[in-house]
């Protein structure tokens, strides 16, 4: 987490916040959210027909539905289910003989428990399942052939939820997926979402 985040964090946290501590059930109900942030993707080379291991990132967002409930004074459960997209893609050779790795749509389903820490913000933590879509391009003299391949992997995450108004609120998360075969994506995202 960037300086920035740190300081935009602690603001939002006891700008405007009651005297008097809140509950869990400020945080609780349907919620619907956007994030955007940086899409870190780890894997092995021989994916691409290479050796050793390399890393890229760029720019990844994407969207959540999800659900919380009250199971004591200051502590929720939910559920919660997304869809993200990543501008990551990992090249190397040249035209004529080369290969391509491109990080596609990624599919979660996760449960959280969260515990609010102020009167206006939630520290949670996640785990659950993610379903990630790959397409590898390999070219061999001038001949490209591209094929996609579905991995599955295991989420685990914490993060922070900021009341802004009574239905709006800030978050910044950071999750780590392994999806087995030499694969794994770190993500450091912020967003803003709404209850209903």
């Amino acid at each position: 987490m960037t300086r920035f985040h740190l300081i935009l964090l602690t603001a939002a946290m006891f700008a405007g916040a009651p005297a008097l501590a809140q509950d869990a059930t400020d945080f609780t109900g349907p919620r619907a959210e956007a994030s955007i942030g940086l899409d870190q993707l780890r894997f092995d080379l021989a994916t691409l027909g290479g050796d050793g291991k390399a890393k890229q990132s760029d720019l990844g967002y994407g969207i959540a539905i999800g659900y919380d409930a009250a199971i004591a004074p200051k502590l929720i459960a939910g559920i919660e289910g997304g869809v993200n997209l990543s501008d990551v893609r990992f090249a190397s050779g040249d035209a004529a003989d080369g290969s391509e790795l491109r990080k596609r749509r990624e599919l979660t389903l996760a449960g959280r428990i969260g515990t609010s820490i102020t009167p206006n913000a939630l520290l949670y933590g996640k785990l659950g399942y993610a379903n990630l879509q790959l397409r590898e391009d390999q070219t061999v003299a001038g001949v490209t052939t591209s094929v996609k391949d579905d991995l599955d992997g295991v989420l685990v995450g914490a993060g922070v939820e900021v009341k802004l108004t009574p239905s709006a609120y800030w978050k910044s998360e950071y999750r780590y997926t392994d999806y087995a075969q030499g694969m794994t994506s770190n993500k450091v995202t912020t967003g803003l979402g709404i209850r209903f």
